[in-house]
């Protein structure tokens, strides 16, 4: 296992789908290489927006899967049902209170609160005021629409946070065309949803 992991993650996203395309473009900017985790800390969806009400919670969720998030936190985002449909059809790691996701290859634990495991790292996905870790399980700190956290990690004998940042996503950001793409087809596929 690598001694050291890096992490971004986003949260709130509130169904801002055309938020997404130019986030995309910001992510690959930060990502420093091919052990980073990307996570959402949740609030995906918001009953407010029509896609997120005619999708069930899944189409912001569909947005982050195509981006390549490894985990997010569905918890009151999505029912047993809805959560059991996007399983079969994406490969992030849909976390809430019955469901955790474990990192392939390096066994760190991704839980909604912390559990009492024997793991050398867990990561808990509900955010904390500040980014921190209390013996073996780390708390994200809490980001809004349009910032991504960033935390290097040092996964020796006792984890340590090694760098942590907040960054504010810059307003001309450009936008991805193949995200962009993808969330016009969420949007057509929520309206032909919608009743």
């Amino acid at each position: 296992m690598a001694q050291s992991l890096s992490l971004l993650y986003t949260g709130e996203i509130l169904g801002d789908l055309w938020l997404l395309p130019r986030l995309y473009t910001f992510l690959r900017r930060l990502m420093p290489g091919a052990d980073t985790l990307l996570l959402d800390t949740g609030a995906s969806c918001s009953e407010q927006v029509w896609h997120c009400r005619a999708t069930g919670g899944r189409s912001c969720l569909v947005a982050l899967d195509g981006m390549g998030y490894h985990a997010a936190n569905v918890a009151n985002g999505l029912d047993a049902i809805q959560r059991e449909k996007l399983a079969q059809q994406v490969t992030v790691g849909l976390v809430d209170a019955t469901h955790d996701w474990v990192a392939p290859g390096s066994g760190i634990l991704v839980a909604l609160t912390p559990k009492p495991v024997t793991r050398r790292l867990q990561i808990c996905l509900q955010p904390a005021a500040r980014a921190h870790i209390a013996g073996n399980t780390l708390r994200l700190g809490k980001v809004r629409a349009g910032q991504v956290g960033e935390l290097r990690l040092d996964l020796g004998e006792s984890p340590r946070i090694l760098r942590t940042q907040v960054h504010d996503m810059p307003r001309r950001a450009p936008p991805n065309p193949g995200i962009a793409g993808l969330v016009e087809f969420i949007e057509s596929e929520a309206k032909r949803a919608s009743p």
